[in-house]
């Protein structure tokens, strides 16, 4: 059975936005992040982030590290994600990066919607009733393509452009919220999804 899902962007919506989170000690979660998850968790949604990470292709952090980072993020938040998907890319050479592999055109780079299309084939996720928070437009341009409901915060970038960007791609979100919390309360408002066993079981005990 399909599941419905909320897809979440990482910086800036999850965590202060930093010149590329580059070690775990570096992750500051935002007040309310993790009880407002659970909520969510706790409605039936599965919780999946889609997260651009092109600091992998500047050099900044590989691979091993990332797995670090998304580690220490999931222990504070109490285990309440279900996956992470990242795109390492950068589709433009960075000068002080030299030759890279992950310097290439890829279809994961948000706005492209690979993340999403990885997240729904691989966790029987269904768009439809899913929803998608993020701050800024790409995070909700990532799900034009699908019957995502979109939310966008005010926790990170300036929402002036993304709105500007968004409207005129007639990709408009349902909300403008301060945050994560906000946008939860926003969903649960809007009305839970129904349980089933399979929604049930994936949900672990808090600490």
């Amino acid at each position: 059975m399909t599941q419905r899902a909320v897809f979440l962007d990482r910086d800036g919506t999850l965590h202060v936005e930093r010149d590329f989170c580059r070690r775990p000690e570096e992750l500051a979660v935002f007040a309310g992040v993790r009880d407002a998850l659970w909520s969510l968790r706790d409605a039936g949604y599965r919780l999946v982030v889609l997260t651009n990470q092109s600091g992998i292709a500047r050099g900044y952090l590989d691979e091993a590290m990332l797995a670090r980072i998304h580690a220490e993020l999931q222990a504070r938040l109490d285990g309440a994600i279900d996956a992470f998907f990242h795109c390492p890319h950068l589709p433009e050479p960075d000068p002080a990066a030299g030759p890279n592999p992950y310097v290439q055109a890829c279809a994961c780079r948000k706005p492209a919607d690979g993340l999403l299309r990885q997240a729904m084939d691989l966790l029987d996720l269904s768009p439809n009733g899913s929803w998608v928070i993020g701050d800024s437009a790409r995070d909700l341009l990532a799900t034009r393509a699908q019957p995502v409901r979109r939310l966008l915060v005010r926790s990170g970038k300036p929402v002036e452009a993304s709105l500007r960007e968004l409207t005129r791609l007639h990709c408009e979100p349902e909300a403008v919220l301060d945050d994560l919390p906000a946008a939860a309360r926003f969903i649960l408002a809007a009305g839970r999804p129904p349980r089933d066993d399979a929604a049930r079981s994936i949900n672990a005990p808090r600490a």
